[in-house]
């Protein structure tokens, strides 16, 4: 088939929640019938994909979370660098940690304003992989701990009166504040929370301070760090869902990704918490580090999350930048 150079795609996931009838209805005022993808399924997804290879879209965009997004670009992973085409991403998922780097958050503007624009700003983004999947952030412990607890509130509240509280930010907090802080109590009255450790397992690793500056360079097999800790977060972005900037070193080597190990008791994190959203918080409680590869390990089933997403308990991950991996269209 001729390829379709000018031409764009969208891809929308028909789950999301904010992927109502009439913003399809808007979308595809802007974009032809034939150029729109919804999306219910995995199955669908992947076919979506080689419809778009086969097109030779220069530009796709994407709508409906960071989990649309990451899985169409492993769909897309699959086909060489030079077919596949720059990804837009439009912000309409509860995530959006990628969205927020290049989107506005208008789905009608954003389409605009690619037709209307001569130019196209495109941003390199390194991802990181990790048992054959590719995606922009991950962690180890409490992050994680706190999605399964908003999993649970979600699938036994979602259909209450609590639906519009849990399916926002407030499900966050609810499963938090319910399930995860009285755990936490749990587990310091045990007084088990047992050790982590984390070792270079490529390349040059980079410790960073407290405002982000060098302070020394590991060799690959160092010990970057072994004790106790309540989160292990890697990343190739700065944010996290709901624009929490957990990361704020992560895009700055796209070489190497950040490497996040926290300490912070859930009390103090708590009371810090507007600090630490804005990823202003350097205390002695944090450990960053750039790095190209690491592999962390727990003596004990830690919860393990991806992107975003619930994917059950760790105790052995090695993760690896992929430099370079997408490219992003720059709608902001």
């Amino acid at each position: 088939m001729t390829p379709v150079h000018g031409r764009f795609a969208v891809v929308l996931n028909r789950n999301a929640k904010r992927v109502t009838d009439k913003i399809e209805e808007l979308s595809g005022e802007i974009v032809r019938p034939d150029d729109l993808f919804l999306s219910s399924s995995a199955e669908e997804s992947e076919q979506i994909a080689a419809t778009l290879i086969e097109r030779g879209y220069e530009t796709v965009f994407a709508g409906g979370g960071d989990g649309t997004v990451m899985h169409l670009i492993n769909q897309l992973a699959e086909y060489p660098l030079e077919q596949q085409p720059a990804i837009g991403i439009l912000k309409l998922g509860t995530g959006n940690a990628m969205a927020r780097m290049v989107s506005s958050g208008n789905l009608v503007g954003d389409l605009k304003t690619y037709v209307r624009s001569a130019t196209r700003e495109v941003v390199p983004i390194s991802l990181i992989e990790a048992e054959g999947t590719k995606f922009p952030f991950a962690g180890l412990g409490t992050d994680a701990e706190i999605l399964n607890d908003y999993k649970f509130v979600k699938e036994n509240m979602g259909s209450s009166v609590m639906k519009p509280v849990v399916q926002t930010v407030g499900g966050y907090f609810l499963g938090l504040m319910a399930r995860t802080i009285p755990r936490h109590v749990g587990t310091a009255v045990k007084g088990d929370p047992g050790v982590v450790r984390a070792v270079v397992t490529r390349g040059e690793a980079i410790r960073l301070g407290p405002d982000g500056e060098e302070v020394e360079r590991l060799a690959e097999g160092s010990l970057l760090y072994e004790g106790s800790a309540n989160i292990c977060m890697v990343g190739t972005v700065p944010f996290y869902g709901y624009g929490m900037k957990v990361m704020p070193y992560a895009n700055a080597d796209l070489d190497r990704m950040q490497l996040r190990i926290s300490n912070i008791a859930i009390a103090k994190a708590l009371a810090l918490l507007p600090t630490i959203w804005k990823g202003e918080y350097g205390g002695s409680d944090l450990n960053d580090f750039l790095v190209e590869q690491v592999q962390i390990t727990s003596d004990v089933d830690a919860p393990y999350q991806v992107g975003g997403d619930a994917e059950g308990y760790r105790r052995d991950v090695t993760f690896t930048v992929v430099p370079r991996a997408v490219r992003l269209l720059k709608l902001i």
